[in-house]
């Protein structure tokens, strides 16, 4: 069957499952990378470097965040210039991504060193861990320009239709990174700077590898020179793409620095690096759920858009049920196995042992409810009703997580902290329920279209 026909006709679980394994091979390696690297970290330098690296958490997010701008945005405008068979267009779309990434990493290099102290204690740094994070930053701002690249040149390898080399450019770059980790800190004994040192050389690595893609003849467009002279038309096509993951990926920065400042005041260090642990283990089970969000998309959007509303209904549910199974596989070992998650990443420290096995049952407490508003919320993207999505996603950290952090430490303390990120998952499951509810309603009611009548 050609892609059209499946999309209408094939079994839905079978199609979930095709869309979704790209995503997921995506999501196992960024997994293994969060993780890894904070185990060699626990391990190696121990508690205070480990809260350290959670309060540059949201540097991190920015890095991110931009890399996403200009790699999704240009992307996305390259795989549609093809599309359109302008190749020239496009190659002129890949130089403008490459020089915004050079371009806003050096400013990101530059302001990053030079306010890293006042920039850390904005984000909750605390006179014990500053150190450890001005330690890693610092190596980590040197090469932004690499950081940006390797991040946002996988999205625009996937745009030009090459994705099997996208997944590639990661594997080999978290590869690399969780190879180094353990011959700079252990055998070097460079400790956090090691760490940090990893990271640089693996991304600049792979970033030289992108490059390579797309001077090399590998790839279906050319990086030009010429093409590095900024057109702001271009510029402002990829930023009206890239603006809405960068502002997602922001609002996330924004909710960790207050989860922190929050940490500091009502538990101090050991709470920041429970956090740390707490917050690679929520990666862990929320990233499948994204590849399963990105798997369904095209499912859900293709047969909406061909009005088989019937088959739009079934994907959702499966969708759902993959989404509620994942979920629930970790509540139970949050609640029942703790201590099997958290060992990897503490060694001779009980004290922080016993208060990330408690904050784990409270942060895990309602994650069987993250489906309903990830799914519910990849729905609407896929059927063209992105300003529900959109509402969400802002409810989700401004409505609720913001609020909550405000208001639950002051009745409960540290234990508030913890509850807060449960509560809002709750309400927002409630909210996003309604809005599907209310959606499938209205399909129903809808008549049955040709195309429904034919399957």
């Amino acid at each position: 069957m050609d892609k059209r026909r499946r999309l209408e006709e094939e079994s839905i679980p079978k199609l979930l499952w095709e869309y979704s394994i790209p995503a997921l091979a995506g999501s196992l390696v960024y997994i293994l990378y969060n993780i890894v690297d904070r185990i060699f970290i626990s391990f190696g330098v121990g508690r205070l470097a480990i809260a350290g690296l959670s309060i540059t958490l949201p540097l991190f997010t920015l890095i991110l965040a931009t890399g996403l701008f200009v790699g999704m945005g240009g992307g996305s405008l390259i795989s549609i210039s093809l599309g359109a068979r302008k190749e020239k267009y496009a190659e002129k779309i890949l130089g403008n991504a490459i020089a915004l990434f050079v371009i806003i990493g050096i400013i990101f290099s530059v302001t990053g060193l030079a306010f890293l102290d006042e920039i850390l204690s904005l984000f909750g740094a605390t006179p014990n861990n500053i150190t450890y994070a001005k330690s890693y930053m610092s190596i980590i701002f040197f090469a932004s320009p690499f950081q940006l690249m390797f991040i946002g040149m996988n999205h625009i390898i996937r745009g030009e239709g090459n994705p099997k080399t996208a997944m590639t450019m990661s594997i080999i770059g978290c590869g690399l990174n969780i190879v180094l980790d353990p011959l700079f800190i252990f055998v070097f004994g460079m400790g956090i700077k090691g760490a940090a040192l990893a990271t640089v050389i693996s991304n600049v690595i792979a970033a030289f590898l992108q490059l390579y893609h797309f001077v090399g003849g590998k790839s279906k467009i050319t990086f030009r020179v010429e093409n590095l002279k900024l057109d702001f038309t271009v510029i402002k096509e990829i930023a009206s793409i890239g603006v809405a993951p960068f502002i997602m990926q922001m609002s996330n920065s924004i909710v960790v620095i207050f989860i922190n400042k929050n940490l500091n005041i009502y538990g101090g260090d050991i709470a920041i690096a429970a956090f740390g642990i707490i917050n690679s283990l929520s990666t862990l089970f929320f990233m499948p759920l994204v590849g399963i969000y990105q798997g369904s998309q095209p499912i859900l959007g293709f047969n909406y858009g061909a009005g088989i509303y019937t088959r739009v209904r079934e994907a959702y549910k499966i969708s759902l049920k993959t989404a509620l199974l994942v979920s629930a596989t970790g509540f139970i070992m949050a609640m029942f196995i703790p201590n099997i998650l958290i060992t990897p990443f503490i060694k001779n420290d009980p004290e922080l042992f016993i208060l990330t096995e408690n904050a784990l049952r409270i942060f895990f407490s309602m994650v069987l409810f993250m489906g309903f508003h990830t799914i519910g919320g990849s729905y609407f993207q896929a059927v063209g009703k992105a300003k529900i999505t959109t509402l969400i996603n802002m409810l989700r950290q401004f409505g609720l997580m913001l609020p909550m952090l405000y208001f639950l430490p002051k009745y409960f303390g540290l234990k508030g902290v913890w509850m807060a990120a449960p509560v809002t998952d709750f309400i927002l499951a409630v909210f996003t329920s309604y809005f599907v509810f209310s959606e499938f309603k209205r399909l129903k009611e809808l008549p049955v279209t040709s195309k429904e009548q034919e399957i």
